[in-house]
Order: structure tokens, then C-alpha cells, then sequence
């Protein structure tokens, strides 16, 4: 999946710190804002596996003029985030592309993710593959202009549809999304559920976003606090670059 135009609106307004540069000449850049859901879930396995900055920069895609300047095009003929360019050279785009591929290039590196049995890795890909072709491509009503409230009415009731689905589908013993162990799942989803949490209870006046589905409550508190383990802190911090980022979008 990959941030479009409308979300970029969002990250437009949003100052992005400058990015601690790496020490090494080859390091791979992933082109990505705090903003993006898309590319913050390639940045929890980044940081989980601790290879920002040393093995991969994070920067903006104003280094390059923007998604739609001529030079990003040309490695990302979309233009959209984020982007991930090999040490090698080699752009790879699509959120899911480029997480697979990260915690495949860099899998010795820090700790796996990849889950003990067939049945939890079929477990972790159905809820992905739920997420991304029911929800992902209307939660864009969330924060874009909708040619009408009937329409967003819907793509929101569609949202809510699919996350009792995923309800359905989440570990009742986690503390992760399929269970004890932390996987990509866990990485492709939390991003967004950020974003549900605040616009869904800050925009649309939602008293809780998850009133009814008390595992995806457990799963997505449990990431948000950062205690308990290693990736819940990565998650947290995540988290935090995210809510700051729709913070600074809603006070602007």
C-alpha cells in the first residue's frame, strides 16, 4: 500500500526533524514523513531491528523535490510513499513490498518476526490481506474530502464492518495480533489504527473507536503503551511520531 496525494495534504503541514544521517556511504533510504501509516509500518521494523541510521535513512521526500518532482518519479513513476532505495541503487515501492522485503534483506539482523507454524503465518497474512483490501482503500474518508456524507457514511460503516472481521481474527491471548510473538502483522496494521483512534473519536465524535471489539482494544493499548517489550516500545514510538503529526495537522 502506499500514502497517495490526499494523505501527503496531512504531511505537507507537518515539519519533519531533521533526520540523523547515517555514517555509512552505501545505506539504503527509505523516503517516507511521520504522517504516513503506509510507511510507518516499514519504520517499526526498522527501528525494531535497529538498523536506522547506520543501514537505513529515513528522509523526506523533499530531499528529492517531492513525490512529484521529476527525480522521485523516476524511481516511483506513482508518485506516492514510501519509497525504498537499496544500498544498490534499486527503488522498491508498496508498503507490503517493501516491509517483506526489509525483513527478508535484513533478516539475521536483530530479532525475526517470522512465525513458528504454518497455521499463525496463514493467521498473520489473512489478517493483512483483510486490512489492506477492505479497509485500506476507503479509510482515506477518515481525512479527505468525500464527495458526500452518505459516502463517507458508508466507507466509515464498511471500516467498522471489517474491523469486527479483524476482531474475529485477533489472538484472545496476545499480547500480539496472532499471539505471543510479534510479527508483520502487528507492524501493518497498528499505523492505522492510530489513525482511527484520534480521527474517528476526535473528527467524527466516536465516543471509542473500539467499543465492541475488546481483543483489538487489548492488542492495540497493549502496542500504544510501549511497556512490557522491546517492539511494544517501538510501536510507542511509532505512536508517537504519528499523533504528533495529525496533532500539529489539526492544529494548523
Amino acid at each position: 500500500m502506499a500514502t497517495t496525494t490526499s494523505t501527503v495534504g496531512l504531511a505537507q503541514r507537518v515539519a519533519r526533524p531533521a533526520p540523523r544521517r547515517s555514517t555509512r556511504a552505501s545505506a539504503a533510504k527509505l523516503y517516507d514523513v511521520p504522517v504516513s501509516n503506509n510507511g510507518a509500518r516499514v519504520r517499526i521494523a526498522l527501528y525494531a531491528k535497529g538498523l536506522v541510521p547506520d543501514r537505513v535513512e529515513i528522509v523526506s521526500p523533499s530531499e528529492l523535490g517531492g513525490i512529484k518532482s521529476e527525480e522521485y518519479m523516476a524511481l516511483q513513476p506513482k508518485g506516492q510513499m514510501p519509497l525504498l532505495v537499496t544500498e544498490s541503487g534499486l527503488p522498491i515501492w508498496e508498503s507490503e513490498v517493501i516491509l517483506g522485503y526489509v525483513l527478508d534483506k535484513y533478516d539475521g539482523e536483530g530479532p525475526s518476526f517470522t512465525l513458528d507454524t504454518a497455521e499463525e503465518r496463514a493467521l498473520s497474512t489473512l489478517s493483512t490481506k483483510v486490512f489492506d483490501t477492505f479497509i485500506q482503500p476507503v479509510q482515506g474518508c477518515m481525512y479527505r474530502k468525500s464527495p458526500s456524507a452518505e459516502q463517507r457514511a458508508a466507507e466509515l460503516k464498511v471500516i467498522d464492518e471489517n474491523l469486527h472481521i479483524l476482531e474475529s481474527l485477533c489472538s484472545a491471548d496476545g499480547p500480539y495480533f496472532v499471539g505471543g510473538r510479534p510479527c508483520k502483522t502487528d507492524m501493518s496494521l497498528f499505523p492505522s489504527f492510530v489513525f482511527f483512534e484520534f480521527m474517528l473519536e476526535t473528527q467524527f465524535g466516536w465516543p471509542d473507536a473500539f467499543y465492541d471489539k475488546p481483543k483489538l482494544r487489548a492488542w492495540y493499548e497493549y502496542l500504544k503503551a510501549g511497556e512490557g517489550s522491546d517492539f511494544a516500545g517501538v510501536t510507542a514510538r511509532v505512536y508517537g511520531e504519528i499523533f504528533d503529526a495529525l496533532k500539529a495537522w489539526e492544529e494548523g
